[in-house]
């Protein structure tokens, strides 16, 4: 089979003091049809992918907000983070740590989870949290990519070719929302509600499902 071959263009971009760098790609099809508790933004058709010129600790994150959960709490099955086996910048796939970011006044807040996800395939690679079950109980989360190294040696969020306005990025510990890129192509498997708890009180027991 014949190498893919991109081509490169540099994208003079300035996000807390840090630039990024870009790459453009072919159309590649569509994922299978979401489910009922698939959450998403971006369209399923990547176009170009990002990168920190410096890594250790600098994140992409999309954020859902009631619109999806209905302000609901609920668990998180699974992380969805869009992949390229032979991916950009090196090519080498070092993965990514993919987290969940509880809100807290309408930013990313506290930690929830952090799980490693290797992005070995070519499409949406799915990755269980850490954290079993990972429970969010606000109904806004953040679903976030941590990038692991430093350009190039490192691997690349992708995005779809329409900007959104549910992407974060994180820089140094510092948080802003954007809308100069595409959507960032990550994604989670949402369930409705906390699991089972039951509780015995006086008299009586009570379940909660």
């Amino acid at each position: 089979m014949k190498k893919l071959f991109w081509i490169l263009f540099l994208a003079a971009a300035t996000l807390a003091a840090n630039a990024v760098q870009t790459v453009s790609a072919p159309p590649n099809a569509h994922p299978q049809p979401p489910t009922e508790y698939e959450f998403y933004w971006d369209d399923g058709i990547m176009s170009s992918g990002w990168c920190w010129y410096t890594g250790g600790g600098n994140y992409w994150a999309v954020q859902f907000d009631d619109v999806k959960t209905g302000g609901e709490p609920g668990v998180i099955n699974l992380y969805g983070v869009y992949s390229y086996s032979s991916g950009w910048p090196d090519g080498s796939g070092q993965g990514c740590y993919m987290h969940t970011f509880g809100d807290l006044g309408g930013y990313p807040g506290g930690e929830l989870d952090r799980t490693y996800c290797p992005l070995e395939i070519s499409g949406f690679e799915w990755t269980p949290p850490e954290t079993d079950p990972l429970n969010v109980t606000t109904g806004t989360f953040y679903i976030a990519f941590e990038q692991i190294g430093s350009y190039s040696n490192c691997d690349s969020i992708y995005v779809d070719g329409a900007a959104g306005t549910h992407n974060w990025t994180g820089y140094q510990d510092s948080w802003a929302p954007t809308t100069m890129f595409g959507d960032f192509m990550l994604r989670c498997y949402w369930e409705d509600g906390l699991p089972a708890v039951e509780e015995i009180t006086w008299g009586r027991v009570k379940a909660l499902y």
